[in-house]
């Protein structure tokens, strides 16, 4: 896979007897070689997790999706399925041992991550680590979503000891850097389902940064104080989760991050832009990511624009046409075929 490419597998297209089998290689060639079962077949014990999802035929009533792309320093994926569990044992790590972490993010569902003798009860929007040097399992209990990144052992800035007190930890992503972390890599499943992340190495080494600032957190008492790059990730996480305000301003985002507006500035100075063409460039990113939506062929224009934060027409379209060279319908037309809208 090369870096920048979007590679996309869903089992949905096969007929339903191959749907697990070929959803358990995709996940291999994503990831790592791995064993996997309909829930309730695995090595652990999820009769602690509750009944089977409704609805669920085993293995040939499957519904599994993986889409991956190469960040170059980082891979990011998403995977998804039904009832399942998932578990990679010495067999699987004597097949091929790349030495990478794994940093998921429940999107969906429940899960449960087992490693080094704990358990990581994870819920949407909370985080775990785990090493696929050594053995562990993921027991998902219904259908589930999770944004999974993968890293190198050498690019996360953690020593092996470190990480090996870490894994299968629940870190929340309700506060604190894990809601920072959270809100980041969750927008980046959101670009991976729309197009694509952008594989920018100063963007993936800002997220590595912010990774690196929540798992240490988890090791230091003390409130540490973040880097740059740390707060520049933090920043930009936040103006994802709010680009559809109208009122998003350069001062609630310093704010959120605890920093002043004139050091912000400085932040996206350094990296060639401003806080407020950034915000202007993300809500053209999803309003284009909309407007080439065939799900969304029959929504007016100006509702895309009002619901990514601009909710006044005719500055929307001169705003867009200025940044695309094109007027919004123009580029729905060009994207879909049709002058809907």
């Amino acid at each position: 896979m090369g870096t920048g490419a979007v590679e996309v597998f869903d089992a949905a297209s096969l007929a339903a007897p191959d749907r697990f089998d070929a959803w358990q290689e995709a996940v291999n060639a994503a990831f790592v070689p791995l064993r996997a079962a309909p829930y309730g077949d695995g090595p652990s014990s999820p009769a602690l997790l509750g009944p089977r999802g409704s609805g669920y035929d085993g293995a040939a009533g499957f519904r599994g999706l993986v889409r991956s792309q190469d960040l170059g320093a980082a891979a990011a994926t998403e995977v998804a399925g039904g009832p399942v569990t998932v578990w990679r044992d010495r067999a699987a790590i004597a097949d091929a041992d790349p030495g990478v972490y794994k940093l998921g993010v429940q999107l969906h569902g429940y899960s449960v991550l087992t490693q080094d003798g704990r358990e990581a009860a994870l819920t949407p929007g909370d985080l775990a680590i785990y090493d696929t040097t050594r053995a562990y399992s993921l027991d998902f209990a219904d259908e589930f979503s999770m944004f999974v990144l993968l890293i190198p052992r050498d690019r996360l800035g953690l020593t092996p000891r470190q990480v090996a007190g870490l894994t299968a930890q629940r870190i929340s992503g309700r506060h604190g850097l894990g809601a920072l972390a959270s809100s980041l890599l969750t927008g980046l499943g959101r670009q991976l389902r729309t197009g694509g992340v952008d594989p920018d190495p100063r963007a993936v080494h800002a997220v590595l940064e912010l990774v690196d600032a929540t798992l240490m957190r988890r090791l230091e008492p003390a409130e540490a104080v973040p880097t740059a790059d740390v707060v520049f990730a933090g920043a930009t996480a936040y103006i994802d989760a709010h680009l559809g305000l109208p009122g998003l301003s350069v001062e609630e985002v310093a704010a959120a991050q605890h920093v002043s507006v004139r050091y912000l500035q400085q932040l996206f100075a350094d990296r060639g832009s401003t806080p407020s063409a950034w915000i202007r460039r993300r809500r053209i990113d999803e309003v284009s990511a909309a407007l080439a939506d065939p799900a969304q062929a029959v929504r007016p224009v100006a509702a895309i624009g009002a619901r990514w934060g601009f909710p006044d027409a005719s500055g929307f379209a001169r705003t867009f046409k200025a940044a695309t060279g094109t007027s919004p319908g123009e580029y729905r037309t060009r994207h879909l075929g049709t002058a809907t809208g």
